[in-house]
């Protein structure tokens, strides 16, 4: 009945963000909430919860399970393994790390900062872009890093030795959203100027340009096979600032194979599989749909009224952040319910999530990079 458990102080006080471990003096607030019911608090230190209404389980240094008992309804906390390692001057925007997380990329302001998974440590700054860098994106190599930027660019750098061969320029406003597509031949770029464009890496010219006719674009991902030869049946899905989630192919700017009007803006999105879309509004909004039939969502999830900032997938689960410093992971195959929380954000904005092989990183306004191993 509970949609979700959460920890108003996001066990921030109760597990240790920066050496892991349970702090056994301290203790924080538990709540189980639903949005039309009575929600339920209590007090959890390391001897439980203060009363019968809820159990929890230490399941490791940086792992507790909360379970709120009338409902049957439980959640993990996950504290992070490294965090405050990497601090940007300016905001963190975005962020990606590479397949094997060995190696990440941040942006800060006009730069990105390119460091080491594992320890946070800076190896180089990527200088080069003449507004601040909105987006940042890995090739399968992982040796190659695509950034968009508020001067209207894009550009392809060298992570091993910081240098920039390529600038893609065509938009008329900023990039917003980078995509790749098959092995790296060709590159997507979405911008405030409401168009998705598609990039010939090899030639530097725009093989296509696709307008979606629904302002900016918030939010883009690639549909395809990342290890295919061939990049013809690659299929873009964008989220814009009009509410419209759409599906074009990358070859054919006129062609749009799947559209979902939303009644919000849409902020964010991304695939579980290649029938099964979710996407996040403004408003907090969760919608998966079916690409089969676009006339009604499968389901729709909301946790709070603040904007959805980033939907990633991995190993078959969608993890998604908002802007009240929540970042969660959530059960698509049955009732949209919320199984795990990562701490340490608090009330700060988070501004990008990124989840590969079970390492994800976030952003936020606290400028405080967090990587958690799940």
């Amino acid at each position: 009945e509970y949609d979700y458990l959460e920890s108003v102080e996001n066990l921030s006080s109760g597990i240790n963000a920066e050496y892991g471990g349970f702090n056994h003096s301290e203790k924080v607030w538990v709540s189980a909430h639903h949005l039309d019911h009575k929600t339920f608090h209590s007090y959890l230190t390391s001897q439980g919860p203060t009363d019968d209404k809820f159990t929890s389980k230490l399941v490791s240094d940086r792992e507790i399970e909360v379970a709120h008992l009338e409902s049957t309804t439980s959640t993990r906390f996950i504290a992070p393994v490294l965090s405050s390692k990497v601090t940007p001057k300016n905001n963190p925007i975005s962020v990606d790390i590479t397949s094997s997380g060995g190696l990440g990329a941040v942006t800060d302001g006009k730069d990105v900062l390119v460091f080491e998974g594992p320890s946070g440590n800076v190896r180089r700054t990527l200088s080069g872009h003449v507004a601040d860098v909105e987006c940042v994106s890995f090739f399968p190599s992982n040796k190659v890093l695509l950034t968009g930027a508020c001067d209207m660019c894009v550009k392809i750098w060298s992570v091993e030795d910081g240098s920039c061969p390529v600038t893609l320029t065509g938009h008329t406003r900023a990039v917003t959203t980078l995509g790749m597509v098959g092995v790296g031949r060709h590159v997507v770029s979405g911008s405030l100027d409401g168009t998705i464009k598609v990039w010939v890496c090899g030639t530097q010219q725009c093989l296509s340009t696709i307008s979606p006719q629904a302002g900016a674009i918030n939010q883009l991902h690639v549909i395809g096979d990342q290890q295919a030869v061939s990049d013809s049946s690659a299929l873009i899905l964008s989220a814009t600032e009009r509410g419209l989630l759409s599906l074009h192919n990358t070859s054919q700017s006129s062609s749009c194979v799947f559209s979902y009007q939303h009644s919000e803006e849409l902020t964010a999105c991304n695939a579980v599989n290649q029938n099964t879309l979710v996407a996040g509004s403004i408003k907090g909004d969760l919608i998966t749909l079916d690409v089969r039939n676009s006339s009604q969502p499968i389901s729709c999830y909301k946790r709070s009224n603040y904007a959805i900032s980033s939907i990633a997938t991995d190993c078959n689960r969608v993890w998604c952040s908002q802007r009240d410093g929540e970042c969660y992971t959530i059960n698509t195959d049955t009732t949209l319910q919320c199984d795990t929380t990562l701490s340490g954000g608090d009330c700060d904005a988070v501004l990008c999530l990124v989840a590969k092989g079970g390492v994800i990183t976030t952003t936020s306004k606290d400028r405080i990079l967090r990587r958690y191993e799940v």
